[in-house]
């Protein structure tokens, strides 16, 4: 049958296919209408060819049983699973966005520029929630890759954008079930995306959630590096190097100010040949993932010993950020000459608020702070001998109340 016949047509008087959006391995996905409800869904089509083989069916019925049940916001949903003419469909809710891959295109095109760190962890950290979640119900993914990854766009001025994980047609259920006698997934069978697949998934070892834990590095280490931290010209080269080969430093392709050092010990620990040279769980990845961006020590287990992973001092506030205490009052006190509560009179007293006040945010820390200090457990410390910030704000409002009493202006 010609694919493209399709459109317009409709399945079991329940879909109409609207037009071809996607087209995978095992089948097409378009864009379609529920009849019965006007929605719009995404339906996977299994290809016509693949009706007859079992393998393929069974990995199609897989992923229907997988995704009906998980049930979380950074899942994909599942709306219905049927069969038309023979041949298996998978009504999906339907994603007006794109995938990550195709945000990385965008990006690579663009004079070589890559993702942000805080772009990056504003689409992994979703994701990774996602893996917590499915791992803890057994579920291993066993395809990550930024195909598998779509970002939404948010409705309205202030909505965030939704980052949904997709395709669990390979993913493991535990064990796997058995099929005709033997397993779905044996031993020595490669089930993945080149690119993308751990050291064990490349020699044909059974994969666990430590695996799609790799699978996660990888991606990572694309977003920050514009490129994968394995590329060759053939599929057999880049498994080969996936198991062998020691990925290129991340810093030493950006540059060294270009990404912390914390982060890219995380991502090559994410990317360790051993998986239990990795973290253990998505949860242990996120945190750490956000520990590094935000400076914090982060605790890790390796091989059974508890170890420090990475240090690195807070960067200092910026002048502009520690001067928000006049400009507060400057606006109270704007306010007040607008409803008449401040009368002319009173504008000395409050140029010598003012002053103090700003006296106070200039001694503020990031501006003359003394140097860093070593702590106990080695760390640096970025407030050294200069007044803690929320220190420094009470103490200025206390002089600006204190001036006020004084002056007798009411404020």
């Amino acid at each position: 049958m010609d694919e493209g016949s399709l459109i317009g047509r409709s399945l079991d008087g329940r879909y109409r296919l609207l037009e071809r959006i996607g087209d995978g391995g095992m089948g097409q996905v378009f864009r379609a209408e529920q009849l019965a409800t006007g929605r719009t869904v995404a339906l996977k089509l299994l290809h016509s060819q693949f009706t007859g083989v079992a393998e393929v069916v069974q990995r199609f019925e897989r992923e229907a049983k997988v995704t009906t049940h998980l049930s979380h916001p950074h899942i994909v949903k599942t709306v219905e699973f049927g069969k038309w003419e023979g041949r298996l469909y998978l009504a999906m809710e339907f994603l007006a966005g794109q995938s990550l891959a195709a945000l990385l295109d965008a990006t690579s095109g663009k004079n070589g520029q890559r993702m942000t760190i805080k772009r990056t962890i504003a689409i992994m950290r979703p994701v990774l929630e996602a893996l917590e979640y499915a791992h803890g119900l057994g579920v291993v993914h066993r395809d990550l890759k930024p195909d598998n990854v779509m970002v939404v766009a948010g409705r309205g001025i202030f909505a965030r954008e939704c980052i949904k994980l997709l395709d669990f047609g390979i993913a493991k259920l535990g064990d796997d079930a058995p099929v005709q006698g033997r397993k779905l997934t044996q031993a020595g069978m490669l089930l993945g995306t080149p690119g993308y697949m751990s050291p064990e998934q490349a020699t044909g070892k059974p994969a666990d959630v430590r695996s799609d834990l790799y699978s996660c590095g990888v991606i990572l280490y694309e977003m920050l590096a514009g490129r994968r931290p394995f590329e060759a010209d053939s599929s057999v080269e880049i498994l080969a190097m996936h198991v062998n080969v020691k990925p290129r430093s991340l810093r030493e392709i950006t540059g060294d100010a270009s990404i912390p050092a914390p982060v890219e010990e995380l991502i090559m620990r994410a990317l360790a040949k051993r998986p239990a040279d990795r973290f253990q769980s998505a949860r242990d990845l996120r945190e750490a993932l956000d520990s590094a961006a935000n400076g914090r020590k982060q605790r890790a287990v390796i091989s059974g010993i508890e170890t420090t992973v990475f240090a690195t001092p807070v960067a200092p506030r910026s002048r502009s950020r520690s001067r928000w205490l006049p400009a507060a009052i400057i606006l109270a006190a704007m306010a007040l000459l607008i409803v008449g509560h401040l009368s002319p009179a009173g504008l000395p007293n409050l140029r010598r608020i003012i002053s103090a006040a700003i006296g106070d945010a200039d001694r503020s820390p990031g501006r003359g702070a003394s140097p860093a200090e070593p702590t106990r457990d080695g760390e640096r410390s970025t407030l050294g001998g200069a007044q803690h910030p929320a220190s420094s704000k009470r103490t200025g409002l206390k002089k600006a109340r204190t001036a006020s009493k004084r002056s007798g202006s009411g404020i």
